[in-house]
């Protein structure tokens, strides 16, 4: 029987560290010189290498890409993962799919990956959405680069040279508010949204834009940003209604996803307003219980399935290919028109 290799796990404990910093000394992390010697020391006495994870599975006969993605509670990424898992069984390879709490930094999604040496990897979410610190974004991006074919889905990121498709992030937010302004908007408000994410930041400042482009109502206690779960959504609204004088009230919302508008939905009803009679509301994503809200919620999709699909075309193209591909696409968007947008009460003068 093959003698049991050692994981990084073993290492940490014959180290006495934390596994957090053999991560890091693998992955030429920053860590103290003394604890640094006492991994590598660690290493050599248990014969640990990097990449067992891929010999592993050569030697089983199998083909595994890793997905890292946000939480696959999101139907977004829910969405995404069947696309992804899609194409990677067509073309005969297992899926590992990485999925990590909030908040969690890009080394550990760094280690990890050098730790299990999968044929390639497929970014998508916190991994490459970050805006905290680029620098080390692009850095760890650097290192899974050099080991592995790595494709991303997001927006781009100076210095990584890889395949990278995604919608346009303000292009959703140019079309949600448009079509509010020919209905008749001026006073649009924007919920939810998280500036740690870059996706986030790209659409609050293409709200600014279009809004002065169309000629609303700028104020700032227009813009909520609460968060991208249902919870900020109803956050976004209690704060924004309880800020301002009933006439003041913004006649439309954009919610930063389907997920925050379900919440800004349920806030609205409770406070004894009528969508869309009183207050028209869109999200983003177009979420699979986007129709079956009441009223059925106008949304803009962005194909989620299409993107995993063709990231993972993409990956798998790479890797036959032996080389890195580098390139940039954009997938449009789509607005789906349902009732919360009170398309057909026609154009108000509002």
């Amino acid at each position: 029987m093959s003698e049991k290799q050692p994981t990084i796990v073993d290492v940490a404990r014959e180290a006495g560290v934390s596994t957090a910093t053999v991560s890091r000394a693998v992955t030429g992390g920053s860590i103290s010189a003394a604890s640094r010697k006492k991994v590598e020391a660690a290493m050599e006495r248990l014969r640990y290498r990097p990449g067992s994870f891929r010999a592993g599975q050569k030697k089983g006969g199998g083909r595994c890409i890793a997905a890292v993605l946000s939480s696959q509670t999101s139907p977004y990424y829910a969405a995404m993962c069947e696309g992804i898992t899609a194409e990677a069984t067509r073309n005969g390879y297992r899926l590992l799919v990485l999925s990590y709490p909030e908040g969690t930094g890009c080394e550990t999604v760094t280690a990890d990956l050098m730790e299990l040496q999968p044929e390639g990897a497929l970014l998508a979410g916190f991994a490459v959405e970050s805006s905290v610190s680029q620098d080390v974004t692009r850095s760890c991006l650097q290192r899974i680069q050099q080991a592995m074919p790595l494709v991303a889905i997001g927006p781009p990121i100076e210095g990584i040279e890889c395949a990278r498709l995604t919608s346009d992030p303000s292009q959703c937010v140019r079309k949600a508010l448009a079509h509010l302004a020919m209905l008749g908007h001026r006073r649009i408000a924007f919920v939810g949204g998280d500036r740690s994410a870059r996706f986030s930041v790209i659409r609050e400042n293409a709200y600014y834009e279009e809004t002065a482009r169309l000629g609303c109502v700028e104020k700032s206690s227009y813009v909520m940003l609460t968060g991208c779960n249902a919870q900020a959504g109803e956050l976004g609204v209690s704060i924004l209604l309880g800020s301002l004088p009933r006439k003041e009230y913004p006649t439309a919302i954009f919610a930063i996803n389907d997920l925050a508008a379900l919440g800004a939905l349920r806030e609205l009803q409770r406070s004894g307003l009528k969508v869309p009679e009183d207050i028209a509301l869109v999200g983003c994503d177009n979420a699979f219980f986007a129709p079956y809200l009441t009223p059925s919620l106008t949304t803009v999709d962005l194909h989620p399935y299409e993107h995993g699909r063709a990231a993972m075309a993409e990956l798998i193209m790479s890797i036959n290919a032996g080389h890195p591909i580098s390139f940039n696409q954009s997938f449009e968007s789509s607005l789906i028109v349902r009732e919360s947008c009170g398309a057909a009460l026609g154009v108000r003068a509002l």
